[in-house]
């Protein structure tokens, strides 16, 4: 029987190498787990082949779907840990294609879409290149940017604390409007205060040598998921920039880019919708019969 404990952030080097295993595009099979882990209050445990998470959803337990090995061994591992601990065989974050495995193997009482929390993944030479009509209102903002800044520069990120100091600023320009958005300046800064330990990537966009926009992200399998973007709009055009040279400088290598969710917010939603996602990824909760 699995024990779970609590994730910690020292974790990242251990349970990275199940994110490869899993082959998801989901952002949850990346470092965003650990990066919200207090947010989730998740726990994990190992058996076998397989990374097993639990979560609250809403504050109540849920469990993600096993990561690497055998799905329906680890299915039966989750199930039996429900049977003896008497909880509700709830799981979150369910992708689609695995929803149609548990339907195949398992009564499934509930399905629900969990759509703010669907992934934006788009093709990756889409997002590098922003060619065609479907992007003449990007290209617009950014020949904006570089008639109006012609003094600006991309680079990698190096000085975190610089960086730092551009996150403070930004919150303190646009701080946060509940729990979800203080949890994300909180997530912002760990990164940033750990960066090495977390092993991203990471470019910083400047104009006359200050910081205008941070992004970090990682590149999973033949995805580059991007954890972190955040630009100062009073420099117009500088989040249609920052999201291209990220896309440039990172996203040679993989196939597909994933800007993760929209949280439910519309403005954010308007924008990764602008950009002609490829798929959305749909993530399902989804409750067993047991």
């Amino acid at each position: 029987m699995v024990s779970f404990r609590p994730l910690e952030q020292a974790d990242i080097s251990t349970v990275r190498p199940f994110f490869e295993q899993s082959a998801s595009r989901l952002c949850d099979c990346s470092s965003v787990l650990v990066m919200w882990r207090k947010f989730l209050s998740a726990e994990i445990a190992f058996g076998g082949d397989a990374l097993y998470v639990k979560l609250r959803n809403g504050g109540v337990p849920a469990f993600m779907t096993p990561l690497g090995g055998d799905f329906y061994v680890g299915m039966e591992t989750l199930l039996a840990y429900c049977r003896i601990h008497r909880c509700r065989p709830l799981f979150s974050a369910v992708a689609g294609d695995e929803l149609e495995r548990l339907r195949a193997r398992y009564r499934i009482i509930r399905a629900e879409p969990m759509r703010d929390w669907f992934d934006y993944l788009y093709e990756s030479r889409d997002l590098m290149e922003l060619k065609g009509r479907r992007f003449h209102g990007q290209r617009n903002h950014i020949s904006r940017f570089d008639r109006e800044y012609p003094n600006h520069a991309y680079g990698p990120l190096t000085d975190t604390k610089a960086a730092l100091a551009f996150i403070e600023r930004y919150f303190s320009m646009n701080p946060p409007a509940d729990g979800l958005g203080s949890a994300e300046r909180e997530i912002v800064c760990e990164v940033l205060e750990k960066y090495h330990e977390y092993g991203q990537l990471g470019g910083v966009l400047t104009v006359d040598g200050e910081i205008v926009s941070v992004s970090v992200g990682e590149v999973v399998g033949d995805t580059l998921f991007v954890h972190i973007e955040k630009a100062d709009t009073s420099y117009a055009g500088a989040y249609q920039k920052t999201v291209s040279l990220f896309a440039r400088e990172y996203g040679g290598g993989a196939r597909y880019i994933n800007r993760e969710e929209d949280m439910g917010i519309e403005g954010l939603r308007r924008s990764k919708l602008s950009y002609h996602p490829a798929a959305l990824l749909e993530k399902y909760l989804v409750e067993l019969a047991i």
